[in-house]
């Protein structure tokens, strides 16, 4: 299903109006742009495009010369080229730089549109996850490489020495080192588990309608012992809403943000507020804190995988929490993003905006 603008780019008006009408009357929900040249159509670069139809010969620029402009600024879009007669060599030419598919003008009915479009979303879809997936498997072997490592070196010293001190009789000794040892060993493991439940942050079981009283009790409840711990204060404001989602995922990412909260604190008590808000198709999540804040240019970058302040490195993380978080509210078709505004501690907002139909979908996409 196309959700954004399709562009056609084509100098023969008559052509254009062509596929308009056609174009109009398989997605009437879905804004026609068009462009007589290349100039014409680099106007458009403002616009939110997913699908272009593209003339392989315009009056200023070959249509193939114009693809890798429309890739840099709309690296998801879908191009089909259109040309009057048919050629194996443009066809040739026009996938291997990038096409979804080639059609010749005398050739377009909306059946072949529409068998055009759907397939060619559907492989570049899943195209894009794959490149997501390749992505975040280069980052993944990254932070074994490098995480791992010292914790590995660190058993394998203590192994050592504990052999060296039990041999000498200092058993004061190895009991230090079997607890320095434990250490080492729940740090491995507990990157590990972030690991994987980054890489499938998904729950079983099926989404149902809850209240967001719940979900905040929910996570608050795990929480429990890290809040008591830093003396942490939570209020809230969520109303009577209720939400349709996956309540264990959304009770890991509210257990996340408020541990990002307690773990990034300032001098002051921490002080954390979470409000909700209905939207025209889901609900709005705020969590408020009183703790370090997050510089401005690290704003976006910090939802990205392993991701992480300079000045928190010499706290405990593998970067991986808030990057769980943006997988699970994208599988609820929502988003999460940090306040550009906000000038004291830090507010993130996230959607949800599942609904019953889209289930399945989301969680396809989001995998």
């Amino acid at each position: 299903m196309v959700e954004k603008n399709i562009l056609i780019v084509d100098d023969d008006a008559g052509d254009r109006k062509m596929m308009r009408r056609h174009l109009l009357r398989l997605y009437p929900s879905v804004s026609t742009l068009e462009a007589d040249s290349g100039e014409a159509a680099r106007a458009f670069f403002e616009e939110d495009v997913e699908v272009i139809f593209l003339d392989y010969q315009l009056p200023d620029v070959s249509g193939l010369d114009l693809m890798s402009s429309f890739f840099r600024r709309w690296p998801h879009c879908v191009i089909f080229i259109m040309t009057g007669q048919g050629d194996e060599e443009i066809a040739k030419s026009a996938i291997l730089s990038g096409a979804a598919d080639y059609i010749t003008k005398s050739a377009i009915t909306s059946g072949a549109l529409q068998r055009m479009i759907a397939n060619g979303l559907q492989v570049a879809r899943m195209r894009w996850r794959i490149e997501e997936h390749q992505k975040e498997l280069q980052q993944f072997s990254d932070v074994l490489v490098h995480d791992l490592r010292a914790p590995i070196r660190a058993i394998k010293f203590l192994s050592d020495q504990i052999l060296e001190d039990f041999d000498a009789g200092d058993l004061e000794e190895v009991k230090r080192e079997f607890d320095l040892m434990k250490r080492s060993v729940s740090k491995m493991s507990d990157l590990i588990e972030r690991l994987a439940s980054h890489i499938n942050p998904h729950s079983e079981g099926t989404p149902e309608t809850v209240s967001a009283d719940s979900l905040v009790e929910a996570a608050c409840l795990v929480m429990a012992q890290d809040i008591s711990n830093a003396d942490a204060e939570i209020s809230s404001d969520l109303g009577d809403l209720e939400v349709y989602c996956f309540p264990p995922d959304i009770s890991q990412l509210l257990q996340n943000l408020i541990g990002n909260s307690i773990k990034y604190r300032s001098e002051a008590q921490p002080s954390i507020q979470i409000t909700a808000r209905p939207l025209n198709s889901g609900v709005q999540f705020s969590i408020r804190d009183n703790g370090i804040g997050v510089p401005e240019e690290y704003r976006t970058r910090i939802f990205e995988p392993f991701k992480r302040l300079q000045r928190s490195s010499d706290l405990p993380g593998s970067g991986l929490g808030l990057a769980t978080c943006a997988k699970i509210a994208k599988r609820h078709n929502g988003e999460i993003w940090c306040d550009p505004e906000t000038t004291g501690g830090t507010l993130i907002h996230f959607t949800l905006k599942l609904r019953p139909a889209q289930v399945v979908a989301s969680a396809v996409a989001a995998t």
